[in-house]
């Protein structure tokens, strides 16, 4: 096991959830990552997830594997429940082993990819903003310090 591997959960913010990857995550921790977001998932209540794979290590081919299959299983459930995702990648290798999974099942729902965590929880919270949620944009953009106009 690599010790310096980890995944965590803040919904601090839900709507928006912030998934943060560091290192290559063993079998046990990737399926526990895939776990939780399911039962996220099951909750069907309406979110938003930014995952923050600056610090992510490549995944080997079994989990890029087993996203598809997962991704396949769950693909309406997460056209339901989920609002978009975002992705904050700056590694070129990292963000081409996402683009082959995406290649292999593209996503069910909006998304965008960059390389700050501002950038990303700006584009989440105008899609939460689209969606009714005006108060809760408000919220995370003053968390983060987003003017209002670039997203609006």
């Amino acid at each position: 096991m690599l010790p310096d591997s980890s995944v965590t959960f803040d919904d601090s913010r839900w709507p928006l959830r912030i998934v943060r990857l560091v290192g290559t995550l063993t079998p046990r921790q990737y399926e526990h990552y895939l776990e939780t977001t399911t039962a996220s998932l099951r909750r069907r209540e309406r979110y938003l997830s930014v995952t923050d794979l600056s610090r992510g290590g490549l995944p080997t081919p079994e989990q890029r594997q087993r996203q598809v299959l997962w991704m396949q299983e769950h693909e309406e459930l997460m056209r339901e429940v989920m609002l978009g995702m975002a992705f904050v990648i700056t590694s070129p290798i990292i963000r081409l082993s996402v683009s082959a999974v995406m290649h292999l099942k593209p996503l069910p729902v909006p998304y965008v990819i960059t390389a700050q965590e501002k950038e990303a929880v700006g584009w989440a919270s105008a899609r939460i903003e689209e969606q009714g949620l005006r108060l809760a944009a408000e919220r995370l953009r003053s968390q983060y310090g987003i003017p209002t106009r670039i997203y609006a």
